[in-house]
């Protein structure tokens, strides 16, 4: 078992960058004492709050580093030192996942338990308790792209949309110069107006995308630009240009992109 420090930094760094898409200066902490209504100090890994609609969210996550599976006394230990530490959201990540009883007590208890490989589907997972603002409406305007977004009841709920390269097979995740580019892109792949919706990608955004993209890309992930010249009549096929998370930042992102894959 590993003491945990190498992972807990890594959660604290995700959740930092995912958090503050518009600088809303959100500090997360790590290794954090908290106080209960008794007096009583806790130690958690992670924690977080920040106020929306004038509503307090506070957030408090375990990190788990254990060669296996977490049992259920971990996750009843975990809940029973905030017990009395009044409304904060408690969420564990494991490295190796939960046995079944683990499962079963944390869904008993409103225990959050994500994974690793859960992480960069972080605005999914916590959309409804945490309702981030990094997530574009059907009002947002591209600086400079646009891209498809997957719906959860008619919501962004964070995920972008991949399609495979007719050549490769490798799946790529689409960028598009222009809202009508990803119209048409949208039509002619017939997708479902129920699952997916165009989104325009402001800085904010954009950065979002590249920090899920580095994460992707050591899955065998890519991204692709797709555009057509103007003038080209609608039967022309789009031209994909493949771009890397490198270039995408060297050429379009304003402003320093540090990795979250370091320490991983």
């Amino acid at each position: 078992m590993n003491d945990g420090s190498k992972l807990e930094k890594h959660v604290q760094r995700v959740y930092s960058f995912l958090l503050n898409m518009k600088d809303e200066g959100i500090v997360v902490g790590q290794d954090v004492q908290l106080v209960d209504k008794f007096g009583r100090s806790h130690q958690v890994d992670v924690f977080f709050q920040f106020e929306k609609a004038g509503i307090t969210h506070k957030v408090a996550i375990e990190c788990k580093d254990h060669g296996r599976p977490i049992d259920n006394g971990q996750v009843a230990k975990f809940y029973g030192k905030l017990n009395h530490a009044g409304n904060i959201q408690k969420v564990m990540v494991s490295r190796l996942g939960y046995q079944q009883l683990a499962k079963d007590l944390a869904k008993d208890n409103d225990v959050l338990l994500l994974t690793i490989d859960d992480l960069p589907r972080i605005n999914e997972l916590l959309a409804e308790r945490l309702q981030t603002v990094a997530l574009p409406d059907e009002t947002t305007v591209g600086e400079p792209f646009w891209t498809i977004m997957e719906l959860s009841n008619g919501k962004n709920n964070g995920s972008f949309f991949a399609h495979p390269n007719p050549s490769s097979g490798q799946l790529n995740m689409l960028l598009f110069y222009s809202k009508q580019h990803a119209e048409r892109a949208f039509s002619e792949g017939q997708l479902d107006k129920g699952k997916w919706g165009i989104r325009g990608m402001p800085q904010y955004v954009f950065k979002a995308f590249l920090l899920q993209l580095e994460l992707f890309e050591s899955r065998n992930y890519s991204a692709a630009i797709l555009m057509r010249p103007p003038g080209t009549p609608e039967n022309v096929p789009f031209i994909s240009v493949p771009a890397s998370r490198a270039d995408l930042i060297k050429e379009y992102y304003e402003g320093e992109l540090p990795s979250i894959m370091n320490g991983i």
